[in-house]
């Protein structure tokens, strides 16, 4: 019995100093407003109120492409990534109900890929470890000490990717043309049908404007599920930017980071200065290098170079 007592209370311990170090760890000043879960799950929320201009959603593919610290460095704008791993569409609409809590996004950049990945058909893992991950966020966000002994004294936490994971290893594949121009269709799932029209009613409520994208993948993307986003995003209006087909200088045999499924930090600064490129073209969004309310944005970026260059 007496040893029982010592195993309950070791992990009881154990769990409270869990949650304590999660406290510390995870992302934003938001923390007692929000609670631990909340802002574990939304990183956006420690970023200071209407300062974000832009909002990437998306699974790992955006995470691993665009880096909003390349696009600061070059434009000036305020991105983030809002993007997570087997990110379904209705986890898509939630994220962005987040960032708009806080934030006053021009635009909205939503990864294509979400809208073909069918919910009802997740692996049983992907679910499980999620749901750990929201208890724990500690799992998510374990790398995140980093910001802290970067950081200064005074402002404690910077945080420096804005979303974006850097990845700068190379696992080469072919240049393949994995677009070979066909005229087939796929479908996507009726549940994210229903989820994408939240997504357009919030976007319109919030004044931003919606564009659909696809980032470069050979073995996500093809030219059939192009048409099938082209036709959706014509039906409804929407902007469609399938850097797939476009040749922003991608080179498969240096530019990823798993043979072909992701780009890695090569590929991300490729795909961050063309979507860089776009935002500009939209007129949406401004320099705010030269403006002091955004200092900590440059500081974000010294530590983005010497911690990821």
């Amino acid at each position: 019995m007496k040893n029982l007592f010592k195993s309950i209370l070791f992990i009881a311990i154990f769990i409270l100093m869990v949650h304590c170090i999660t406290y510390f760890l995870i992302p934003g000043k938001n923390v007692k407003e929000y609670g631990v879960l909340k802002a574990g799950n939304y990183e956006i929320l420690s970023e200071e109120d209407n300062t974000i201009d832009t909002v990437f959603l998306g699974d790992s593919l955006v995470y691993s492409s665009i880096s909003p610290m390349e696009i600061w460095n070059e434009y000036g704008y305020t991105t983030f990534n809002c993007s997570e791993s087997a990110q379904i569409t209705e986890n898509a609409y939630k994220q962005l109900e987040i960032a708009f809590e806080k934030q006053k996004p021009k635009l909205v950049l939503m990864e294509s890929n979400v809208l073909f990945r069918d919910p009802a058909n997740q692996d049983i893992f992907d679910k499980i470890v999620y749901k750990i991950k929201s208890l724990l966020p500690i799992i998510e966000h374990h790398n995140n000490w980093k910001k802290y002994i970067s950081s200064d004294v005074k402002n404690k936490w910077i945080n420096y990717d804005k979303g974006y994971r850097y990845v700068k290893i190379v696992r080469p594949t072919k240049n393949r043309d994995y677009m070979s121009r066909k005229k087939l269709k796929t479908k996507i799932p009726e549940e994210n049908l229903v989820a994408f029209e939240k997504i357009i009613k919030l976007c319109e409520k919030n004044n931003a404007k919606l564009v659909l994208m696809s980032s470069p993948t050979q073995k996500t993307w093809n030219y059939e599920r192009h048409n099938t986003i082209t036709k959706f995003a014509e039906s409804k209006n929407i902007e469609f930017l399938d850097l797939n087909t476009v040749d922003i200088g991608i080179n498969w045999e240096v530019d990823t980071r798993d043979k072909g499924s992701h780009v890695n930090s090569y590929g991300s600064k490729k795909v961050s200065k063309y979507i860089g490129s776009y935002l500009k073209s939209t007129n949406l969004v401004i320099d705010h290098r030269e403006d002091l309310k955004y200092d900590t944005w440059n500081e974000a970026y010294k530590l983005y170079s010497n911690i990821n260059n």
